[in-house]
C-alpha cells in the first residue's frame, strides 16, 4: 500500500468520494467536513495526477497522489454528515441542525438548506437514496425528505427517545438507525406508523453504536461499529440477536463500510487512532451455526496516529480517512 498525507489545517469529520458511472472506475474527488473550528466548511479534494501535473505549470509543485482542495463552503456550526447523492449532489448535516443540498458539479454551490430540522445537539448523521434524504440527530428525531422538496415530507418525532448516532438506507423504503443504547432500529418509510418495524440489541449491556452499514450484495447482513470497540453483525432476515460480535477496536468504532464492489472488504476507524480492514465471506450461516466461524483476518490499513480517525470511505482501490490531527490520509491498494 502507497500512502499520502495532506495536513488541513482543520479537524475533519466525514469524508466521501464522489461516486464514478461504472464500479471499473476509481474516483480522484472527495468531499470533506469540519468540525471544532471558528469557521467550519464542506470541502471538495482532487486527486492530482501525473498527466495533469505534466500540462498545468502552476501545479508543478505538487506531488503526484497528492489531494488538492479546490472549493470550500463555509457552514454554521460542526458538520455530523456528510453524503453524495450521486456524483453532483451533496447532503450534509450540522450540530445546529441543518440540512444543507450542494450542487457540485464544478464547484460547491449550495442549492437549498432545511434550517433548524434538529433540536439540541444538531443533526448526527444524514443518508440518502434518490430522491430521498434522510436526517437524524440528538433529539430522536427522524426527518425524511425529497431532493425537491421545500421542506420535511415527514417527521418521525421523537422516533427513539435517546439520540440516534447514525442512520442509512437499507432499500428506497426502508432506513436502519443505531442509538446509544446499543440497539439497531429498522424503519418502513411507506408505513403510517411512527414505530419502528424491527429492534436488535447488540448486547444485552447498553453500548452505544456508533455507526452503520449494509453488506453490498446481501443485503440482509448489517455490520455496526460500537463504543466498546466491537464490529457487530447481523442478520436481518430473523435475527433480532446479533450473529457474531468481533472485537477489532480498543475504542468507539466511528465507521464501518462495506466495499461496494469487493463486499468481502469491510473497513474501520477508531477513536484509537487506526483504520483496519476486515477480509471475511460474511457467511452468517456458518457464523451462527460454528459460534462465530472462521474469524475474519483483519490488517491495519493506518496505525495508530495518536488522535482519533473520525470517518474513512473506499472507492476501488483507494481509502480516503480523517483524523483529529488535521490531516487527511489517501491509501493505494487498500484493497
Amino acid at each position: 500500500m502507497s500512502e499520502s498525507l495532506i495536513f488541513v489545517s482543520q479537524k475533519m469529520s466525514r469524508v466521501r468520494w464522489k461516486p464514478t458511472s461504472t464500479s471499473l472506475q476509481k474516483s480522484n474527488v472527495f468531499a470533506a467536513g469540519s468540525y471544532e473550528d471558528t469557521k467550519n466548511s464542506v470541502s471538495l479534494w482532487e486527486i492530482t495526477q501525473t498527466n495533469k501535473l505534466k500540462n498545468n505549470p502552476e501545479m508543478e509543485d505538487i506531488d503526484n497522489g497528492q489531494p488538492r482542495k479546490f472549493s470550500s463552503y463555509t457552514v454554521k456550526g460542526d458538520v455530523t454528515g456528510l453524503d453524495y447523492a450521486d456524483s453532483n449532489l451533496i447532503v450534509a448535516g450540522t450540530s445546529c441542525g441543518d440540512i444543507l443540498l450542494f450542487n457540485s458539479s464544478e464547484s460547491l454551490v449550495l442549492q437549498h438548506e432545511w434550517k433548524r430540522l434538529h433540536g439540541r445537539g444538531g443533526c448526527t448523521d444524514v443518508a440518502t437514496s434518490l430522491p430521498g434524504i434522510v436526517s437524524v440527530g440528538e433529539d430522536g428525531n427522524i426527518n425524511l425528505m425529497r431532493i425537491e422538496s421545500k421542506r420535511p415530507l415527514r417527521v418521525i418525532e421523537h422516533g427513539d427517545s435517546c439520540p440516534i448516532t447514525s442512520v442509512r438506507y437499507l432499500t428506497s423504503s426502508e432506513i436502519i438507525t443505531t442509538n446509544t443504547v446499543g440497539q439497531l432500529r429498522m424503519w418502513d418509510t411507506r408505513s403510517p406508523s411512527d414505530s419502528p418495524t424491527r429492534i436488535m440489541v447488540s448486547s444485552d449491556q447498553l453500548v452505544a453504536l456508533r455507526s452503520v452499514d449494509h453488506h453490498a450484495t446481501q443485503g440482509h447482513v448489517l455490520a455496526t461499529g460500537g463504543a466498546d470497540g466491537c464490529v457487530t453483525l447481523f442478520d436481518i432476515r430473523k435475527e433480532c440477536a446479533p450473529v457474531n460480535k468481533l472485537q477489532v477496536h480498543d475504542e468507539d468504532v466511528w465507521e464501518v463500510r462495506f466495499h461496494k464492489t469487493s463486499p468481502s472488504h469491510l473497513f474501520t476507524c477508531s477513536q484509537d487512532g487506526s483504520a483496519r480492514r476486515l477480509d471475511s465471506t460474511f457467511d452468517l450461516k456458518v457464523m451462527a451455526r460454528d459460534g462465530g466461524g472462521t474469524a475474519p483476518e483483519v490488517s491495519e490499513v493506518v496505525s495508530k496516529c495518536g488522535l482519533s480517525i473520525n470517518s474513512l470511505d473506499v472507492s476501488g482501490s483507494s481509502l480516503v480517512c480523517c483524523n483529529d490531527a488535521e490531516a487527511i490520509y489517501v491509501i493505494e491498494d487498500a484493497v
